[in-house]
């Protein structure tokens, strides 16, 4: 019996054995738990990207409130406090669980205003537990900075005859154009350069135009205008092109020839005797005022402008781009040196814009372009004609030139005394002559009847060389001196010649259509540079306003407006300078 339940128990130890040899090689069913196993650990990895982007999700949205909640807050024409601004923008952002209070800097002026935003967020996850992290912490800043950068100014203002129409029961145009452009000034300067604030922020230059800008004595002592007269400080911008924009403080500029080189035959006008049309107007109250930073010395500037001449819109704006030209830095230089501005001045005109400049070197650089009609016509008589010996003799002195004195007077021409012909053309009959033969002859009779005798003696008279300086003191139009004194000579010498030819070669002159393509050209260029130009056609036609509206920065920039809507114009463009003087 004993033996028999020895064996029965030997018997199910070993099958348990074997059951368990058998449940150890089965391999049905071990893949249910690697995949409970992966499964746990997918839902970690899942869980964590979960929270990864809701954190990301999350810290978006603060950074994005911060911007904008610090860049309004730095407005510098913001009513409500900075922190306010803030935490008004961060409660409606449904943020307002954040602890965060804004850090606010402001110059002492006002003149800029600084504005930090920095918070922690500290997100609870939500599959945190299954990998022991219950929350994430994201970081954000903002700061946003608004201030006042430095502004130049060139205000280009059409001072042409038609500037003194009426326009407004007894008001002209210029009495409008007045106090709009005093009120721009005084807008400007409270943006810009408001009392208490550091000085230097704000340059102004006016630069009155008509057929010529006038340089006036302080600029043109210290530009260097040719010595061949000194009756005007004009200068004959045409002969330095239009393709630059800086004017030379160093070299020599030609200055305008006074008097009248008016093309009276292209423009029908009839032939005039005496200088009816100055080339240059010239008049202390027109000439140019630069880099001024005293307010009351600018407008005082603007309340003595005069009307008077043609419209040379291509000329003021030359003058007007080469003052915000860094180039022109000696000038200012020279007129701090002469105590004419302030002594920070002689840093303007400040450097263009680039990639390394920093706001405090550089300056928003303006040009305030106006006219009331178009291109019209600018004139000036060339270098050669102006100084030096003539091609005219005479035999009385070396001063007698005029028409009164033309039985005296002589023509030399170079081409016939070359080719060994008589070279000298008698304004009184007519004729060529050689210089042996200028003279007198005088008869001397002796005895009477058939007694009487006569002899002819020949006196030779000198001939007295005039100069082109006794030639223009007579004051005559370029074109009369052409009919009277220039075609008969040059018409007997070549029947080819023609006097609008002579004046072709005598005369400097820019008329409508080449001064648009110079306004084109300039404002082109000026645009390059980054320099904003703001255009105002005031009562202009449509020519006019075409070529300003071509000239300004964009159409927002071009203005076409009655004499009567000058004063909300430059008030809008003085927003404008607002809007885009301030930095952020």
């Amino acid at each position: 019996m004993k033996k028999r339940i020895c064996e029965i128990f030997a018997n199910n130890t070993s099958s348990r054995l074997s059951r368990l040899r058998q449940f150890a090689r089965d391999e049905d069913g071990a893949l249910i738990i690697l995949s409970l196993q992966l499964f746990i650990i997918m839902l970690v990895v899942t869980g964590v990207a979960i929270d990864l982007v809701r954190q990301e999700e999350r810290r978006t949205v603060i950074q994005a409130t911060l911007d904008r909640a610090t860049l309004a807050a730095a407005d510098l024409d913001q009513s409500l406090s900075p922190e306010a601004v803030v935490n008004d923008y961060i409660n409606k952002a449904g943020l307002s669980y954040l602890d965060m209070t804004p850090v606010v800097e402001e110059g002492a002026h006002g003149e800029y205003r600084r504005v930090t935003a920095a918070v922690t967020d500290n997100m609870p996850t939500i599959f945190g537990e299954l990998s022991g992290i219950k929350s994430l912490r994201s970081n954000a800043k903002s700061q946003a900075e608004e201030s006042i950068g430095n502004v130049e100014v060139s205000m280009v203002l059409d001072i042409s005859g038609s500037m003194n129409d009426y326009v407004s029961g007894y008001k002209t145009r210029m009495d409008l154009l007045k106090p709009a452009a005093k009120n721009f000034v005084t807008k400007v300067f409270d943006q810009v350069q408001p009392v208490g604030a550091p000085a230097g922020r704000l340059a102004i230059s006016i630069v009155p135009y008509n057929q010529q800008v006038t340089l006036g004595s302080t600029l043109g002592g210290i530009y260097h205008l040719s010595t061949d007269h000194t009756q005007n400080t004009c200068v004959d911008v045409q002969t330095l092109g239009f393709g630059s924009l800086p004017i030379s403080p160093t070299a020599t500029l030609q200055r305008t020839m006074y008097g009248d080189s008016f093309d009276y035959w292209g423009n029908n006008f009839g032939l005039s005797t005496y200088k009816n049309i100055n080339n240059c107007q010239e008049n202390s109250d027109a000439s140019v005022m630069a880099f001024e930073d005293n307010e009351d010395q600018v407008t005082s500037k603007i309340d003595k402008l005069t009307p008077g001449g043609d419209t040379a819109i291509d000329i003021g704006a030359r003058w007007g781009l080469a003052l915000l030209d860094p180039s022109a830095r000696p000038v200012s230089a020279a007129l701090v040196n002469k105590g004419a501005i302030g002594a920070t001045m002689n840093k303007h005109p400040m450097d263009y814009t680039s990639a390394t400049s920093t706001a405090d070197d550089t300056a928003l650089k303006i040009l305030v372009l106006l006219t009331d009609g178009q291109n019209t016509r600018s004139f000036s008589t060339k270098m050669e004609y102006r100084t030096g010996p003539s091609n005219f003799f005479s035999t009385s002195s070396s001063t007698a030139f005029s028409t009164n004195k033309m039985s005296s007077l002589y023509w030399f021409s170079q081409s016939r005394a070359t080719d060994g012909e008589d070279p000298y053309y008698s304004f009184a009959t007519g004729k060529w002559m050689a210089e042996k033969d200028i003279g007198t002859s005088q008869t001397t009779c002796t005895g009477y009847g058939w007694n009487r005798t006569c002899t002819t003696s020949f006196q030779k008279l000198d001939l007295h060389s005039i100069s082109w300086e006794t030639i223009w003191a007579q004051n005559y139009t370029l074109q009369y001196f052409i009919s009277k004194f220039q075609y008969p000579p040059r018409k007997a010498e070549n029947w080819n010649t023609s006097s609008t030819g002579i004046y072709d070669e005598m005369a400097i002159q820019s008329q409508f259509a080449t001064k648009d393509a110079n306004l084109s050209a300039l404002c082109t260029l000026a645009k390059s540079k980054e320099i904003r130009i703001f255009t105002l056609a005031v009562d202009a036609p449509p020519e006019g306003a075409a070529v300003l509206s071509k000239c300004a920065t964009g159409p927002s920039y071009a203005y076409e407006v009655s004499s009567d809507d000058m004063t909300d114009a430059f008030s809008s463009i003085a927003s404008a300078i607002n809007a885009l003087r301030l930095t952020n």
